[in-house]
Protein backbone atom coordinates (compact mmCIF):
# COMPACT_ATOMS: atom_id res chain seq x y z
CA UNK A 1 0.00 0.00 0.00
CA UNK A 2 2.66 2.77 0.83
CA UNK A 3 4.22 2.44 -2.95
CA UNK A 4 0.59 3.35 -3.83
CA UNK A 5 0.57 6.23 -1.61
CA UNK A 6 3.67 7.45 -2.69
CA UNK A 7 2.45 7.49 -6.61
CA UNK A 8 -0.77 9.16 -5.34
CA UNK A 9 1.62 11.49 -3.41
CA UNK A 10 3.00 13.03 -6.00
CA UNK A 11 0.59 12.92 -8.23
CA UNK A 12 -1.39 15.12 -5.72
CA UNK A 13 1.83 17.42 -5.19
CA UNK A 14 2.02 17.18 -9.29
CA UNK A 15 -1.30 19.37 -9.87
CA UNK A 16 0.17 22.93 -11.09
CA UNK A 17 -1.87 24.99 -9.06
CA UNK A 18 -0.15 28.03 -10.06
CA UNK A 19 -0.44 27.21 -13.06
CA UNK A 20 -3.83 26.39 -13.88
CA UNK A 21 -5.03 29.27 -11.98
CA UNK A 22 -2.91 31.99 -14.04
CA UNK A 23 -4.20 30.26 -17.35
CA UNK A 24 -7.92 30.60 -16.15
CA UNK A 25 -7.81 33.87 -14.84
CA UNK A 26 -5.60 35.80 -17.51
CA UNK A 27 -5.34 33.19 -20.25
CA UNK A 28 -1.29 33.50 -19.81
CA UNK A 29 1.00 30.70 -19.19
CA UNK A 30 2.87 31.61 -15.83
CA UNK A 31 5.87 29.73 -16.82
CA UNK A 32 6.70 33.02 -19.71
CA UNK A 33 7.30 35.63 -16.75
CA UNK A 34 9.12 36.44 -13.89
CA UNK A 35 11.55 33.49 -12.58
CA UNK A 36 9.49 30.64 -14.58
CA UNK A 37 8.06 29.15 -11.99
CA UNK A 38 4.70 27.62 -11.02
CA UNK A 39 5.20 28.79 -7.64
CA UNK A 40 3.26 31.60 -5.36
CA UNK A 41 6.24 34.22 -5.83
CA UNK A 42 5.92 33.93 -9.72
CA UNK A 43 2.16 34.05 -9.90
CA UNK A 44 2.64 37.24 -7.58
CA UNK A 45 4.18 38.89 -10.10
CA UNK A 46 2.39 37.89 -12.93
CA UNK A 47 -1.27 38.16 -11.55
CA UNK A 48 -1.52 40.07 -8.32
CA UNK A 49 -1.40 39.10 -4.39
CA UNK A 50 -5.03 37.46 -4.21
CA UNK A 51 -3.86 34.95 -6.57
CA UNK A 52 -0.48 34.57 -5.46
CA UNK A 53 -1.74 33.28 -1.96
CA UNK A 54 -4.80 31.24 -3.42
CA UNK A 55 -2.11 29.28 -5.57
CA UNK A 56 0.08 29.51 -2.10
CA UNK A 57 -2.76 27.42 -0.16
CA UNK A 58 -3.68 25.23 -3.43
CA UNK A 59 0.38 24.23 -3.10
CA UNK A 60 -0.13 23.82 0.75
CA UNK A 61 -3.33 21.62 0.29
CA UNK A 62 -2.07 19.00 -2.16
CA UNK A 63 0.73 18.05 0.32
CA UNK A 64 -1.26 17.90 3.34
CA UNK A 65 -4.30 15.69 1.36
CA UNK A 66 -1.93 12.56 0.89
CA UNK A 67 0.27 13.17 4.63
CA UNK A 68 -3.02 13.26 6.24
CA UNK A 69 -4.42 10.22 4.49
CA UNK A 70 -0.93 8.52 5.47
CA UNK A 71 -1.78 9.48 8.86
CA UNK A 72 -5.60 8.00 9.12
CA UNK A 73 -4.14 4.52 7.95
CA UNK A 74 -1.22 4.26 10.32
CA UNK A 75 -3.83 5.33 13.07
CA UNK A 76 -6.56 2.97 11.94
CA UNK A 77 -3.86 -0.02 11.70
CA UNK A 78 -4.31 -0.39 7.85
CA UNK A 79 -1.26 0.60 6.65
CA UNK A 80 1.22 -1.44 8.86
CA UNK A 81 4.80 0.15 7.80
CA UNK A 82 7.19 2.22 9.85
CA UNK A 83 5.48 5.44 10.28
CA UNK A 84 7.91 7.92 10.60
CA UNK A 85 9.48 6.45 7.70
CA UNK A 86 5.81 6.26 5.75
CA UNK A 87 4.97 9.60 6.54
CA UNK A 88 8.52 11.09 5.18
CA UNK A 89 8.63 9.28 2.16
CA UNK A 90 4.83 10.50 1.44
CA UNK A 91 5.77 13.86 2.52
CA UNK A 92 9.02 14.15 -0.38
CA UNK A 93 6.94 12.48 -2.92
CA UNK A 94 4.38 15.68 -2.40
CA UNK A 95 7.21 17.93 -2.78
CA UNK A 96 9.10 16.10 -5.83
CA UNK A 97 5.56 16.20 -7.26
CA UNK A 98 5.55 20.04 -6.85
CA UNK A 99 9.14 20.71 -7.95
CA UNK A 100 8.84 18.32 -10.91
CA UNK A 101 5.22 17.83 -12.21
CA UNK A 102 4.71 14.95 -14.31
CA UNK A 103 1.99 16.96 -15.81
CA UNK A 104 4.58 20.57 -17.63
CA UNK A 105 7.53 17.63 -18.46
CA UNK A 106 8.77 17.42 -15.11
CA UNK A 107 9.20 21.46 -14.59
CA UNK A 108 7.30 22.99 -11.52
CA UNK A 109 7.79 25.35 -8.51
CA UNK A 110 10.69 25.74 -5.82
CA UNK A 111 8.58 23.67 -2.92
CA UNK A 112 8.68 26.18 -0.25
CA UNK A 113 4.48 26.00 0.50
CA UNK A 114 4.21 22.98 -0.22
CA UNK A 115 7.75 21.60 2.13
CA UNK A 116 6.15 23.23 4.98
CA UNK A 117 2.78 22.00 4.57
CA UNK A 118 3.83 18.28 3.73
CA UNK A 119 5.68 18.55 7.53
CA UNK A 120 2.86 20.34 9.11
CA UNK A 121 0.97 17.36 10.59
CA UNK A 122 3.87 15.12 11.26
CA UNK A 123 6.05 18.04 12.98
CA UNK A 124 3.93 20.73 14.05
CA UNK A 125 6.46 22.53 16.21
CA UNK A 126 8.73 22.32 13.22
CA UNK A 127 6.57 23.93 11.21
CA UNK A 128 5.27 26.43 13.90
CA UNK A 129 8.77 27.46 14.06
CA UNK A 130 9.56 27.84 10.64
CA UNK A 131 6.33 29.78 9.49
CA UNK A 132 7.35 32.28 12.50
CA UNK A 133 11.38 32.35 11.10
CA UNK A 134 9.43 33.03 7.43
CA UNK A 135 7.20 35.72 8.34
CA UNK A 136 9.24 37.34 10.80
CA UNK A 137 11.89 37.91 7.94
CA UNK A 138 9.45 39.68 6.30
CA UNK A 139 10.17 42.52 8.84
CA UNK A 140 13.85 42.85 8.26
CA UNK A 141 14.01 41.94 4.22
CA UNK A 142 11.78 41.80 1.21
CA UNK A 143 13.46 39.72 -0.17
CA UNK A 144 11.29 36.00 -0.43
CA UNK A 145 14.35 34.19 -1.58
CA UNK A 146 16.24 34.82 1.65
CA UNK A 147 13.51 33.87 3.60
CA UNK A 148 12.48 30.85 1.57
CA UNK A 149 16.17 29.16 2.42
CA UNK A 150 16.04 30.34 6.33
CA UNK A 151 12.58 28.26 6.68
CA UNK A 152 14.61 25.50 4.94
CA UNK A 153 17.22 25.52 7.01
CA UNK A 154 15.02 26.19 10.18
CA UNK A 155 12.53 22.97 9.56
CA UNK A 156 15.85 20.50 9.30
CA UNK A 157 17.03 22.42 12.57
CA UNK A 158 14.51 22.37 14.59
CA UNK A 159 13.48 18.73 13.70
CA UNK A 160 16.90 17.88 14.55
CA UNK A 161 17.74 19.73 17.35
CA UNK A 162 14.08 18.96 19.20
CA UNK A 163 14.94 14.79 18.98
CA UNK A 164 12.72 13.80 15.79
CA UNK A 165 12.80 10.02 14.82
CA UNK A 166 15.53 9.83 12.24
CA UNK A 167 13.54 9.50 9.35
CA UNK A 168 11.76 13.06 9.21
CA UNK A 169 15.43 14.23 10.27
CA UNK A 170 16.75 12.42 7.17
CA UNK A 171 13.44 13.74 5.12
CA UNK A 172 13.58 17.49 6.44
CA UNK A 173 17.48 17.35 5.70
CA UNK A 174 16.69 16.05 2.04
CA UNK A 175 13.54 19.07 1.85
CA UNK A 176 16.49 21.50 2.99
CA UNK A 177 18.93 20.44 0.22
CA UNK A 178 16.24 20.37 -2.07
CA UNK A 179 14.99 23.94 -1.30
CA UNK A 180 18.79 25.46 -1.77
CA UNK A 181 18.95 23.36 -4.96
CA UNK A 182 15.83 24.63 -6.46
CA UNK A 183 16.95 28.29 -5.31
CA UNK A 184 20.68 28.14 -6.45
CA UNK A 185 20.04 31.27 -9.81
CA UNK A 186 18.82 33.28 -6.44
CA UNK A 187 21.53 32.38 -4.06
CA UNK A 188 23.93 33.36 -7.17
CA UNK A 189 21.72 36.58 -7.36
CA UNK A 190 21.98 36.94 -3.56
CA UNK A 191 26.00 36.45 -4.07
CA UNK A 192 26.20 39.30 -6.62
CA UNK A 193 23.53 41.55 -5.05
CA UNK A 194 21.26 41.55 -7.60
CA UNK A 195 18.71 39.41 -5.67
CA UNK A 196 15.01 41.46 -5.66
Amino acid sequence: MLPLLIVFSYLMGSIPSGYILVKKKLNKDVREYGSGNIGATNVRRVAGEKLSKITAICDMIKAIIPVLLTRILIWSDILKTDASLSLSLVAIAAILGHNYTIFLKFKGGKGVATSAAAFMIVLPIPFLITAVIFFGLKLVTKIVSIRSLAAGVTLFLSTLLLGYNKYYVYATLFTCLLVFWRHKSNIARLIKGEEK
